[in-house]
């Protein structure tokens, strides 16, 4: 498992900015079945963008991040007080009487390498008949070949509804909803775009290689000289017919999306709500 400064260095370009609230954020915010009130924990919570919706939906909000620097942000921009930069096993070793009703965890458990003690420790700080909610990367999700973010030391693990749904079972949890997201007109436009990649660019201007998905792997000593700092002029240009092309391919998107429907392509979110089961349950 990586760090807390490796989380800082790979995704430290967040570190100052509240991103929109994802698909898995919405499927709980909005689900029939998800409890209205109560204290929630949000593990990996980032800057806050999250916990800032749950506190405003009512919830008594309060999170976990590895990324220093994104808990400082949650902290002293957002006004999130009870933000702790810690993993939750160090969480659960340093406040083993907090308890909570709901403990979220979107676009986490693939980052772990040991999903079943991660899971126990969610387990320990979870009232009797607790919530979890979750979000991961679908593994049947529509793709155009390997991604380097889908690798050690960045994802350990690929779950299917199947997989997760096993899982979330033999560890005690009764599986109330399970939802794969269908490809949306803005995901069919980026895998279009990506079908239709020449390798100009980066040919012209090899600099433009996407450094989070370039130094993924590399040996974090070196990742502060493999990032490039600035981008040239000539880099800069071709970034900018590159959007071009991405906003072509949203027409085509349009057209296509009845045949995408029809095959049942998906995007890579596959979120989960479940229930922490009485100890009489023995299966879901």
């Amino acid at each position: 498992m990586p760090d807390a400064r490796w989380y800082q260095q790979m995704y430290g370009g967040r570190d100052t900015m509240l991103l929109p609230l994802e698909p898995g954020h919405r499927f709980f915010l909005g689900h029939p079945d998800a409890p209205r009130t109560g204290r929630l924990l949000d593990i990996g919570c980032g800057t806050g963008n999250f916990l800032l919706a749950a506190r405003k939906a009512g919830y008594i909000a309060a999170g976990t991040e590895l990324d220093p620097g994104a808990a400082r942000f949650a902290r002293e921009a957002c006004g999130l007080e009870s933000i702790f930069p810690l993993s939750i096993q160090q969480f659960v070793q340093q406040h083993p009487a907090e308890k909570f009703d709901v403990v979220t965890f979107f676009e986490v458990l693939e980052h772990q390498a040991d999903p079943s003690s991660f899971l126990r420790s969610v387990l320990s700080v979870l009232r009797p008949g607790g919530y979890i909610a979750l979000s991961v990367p679908n593994r049947l999700q529509w793709t155009c070949g390997k991604d380097p973010l889908d690798y050690p030391p960045n994802h350990f693990l690929r779950w299917d509804p199947v997989s997760l749904r096993n899982f979330l079972c033999s560890h005690g949890f009764e599986i109330l909803s399970l939802w794969e997201q269908p490809a949306t007109v803005a995901f069919t436009a980026r895998i279009l775009n990506i079908k239709l990649r020449t390798g100009i660019s980066r040919h012209v201007a090899p600099e433009l290689a996407s450094p989070f998905r370039e130094v993924m792997q590399a040996d974090p000593q070196q990742l502060s000289q493999e990032v490039p700092s600035q981008l040239s002029t000539r880099a800069r240009l071709f970034q900018f017919f590159g959007r071009l092309k991405l906003a072509a391919c949203y027409p085509l998107a349009l057209v296509a999306m009845p045949y995408v429907r029809w095959r049942g392509y998906r995007t890579g979110y596959l979120c989960c709500l479940a229930r922490k089961k009485n100890e009489e349950q023995v299966s879901c």
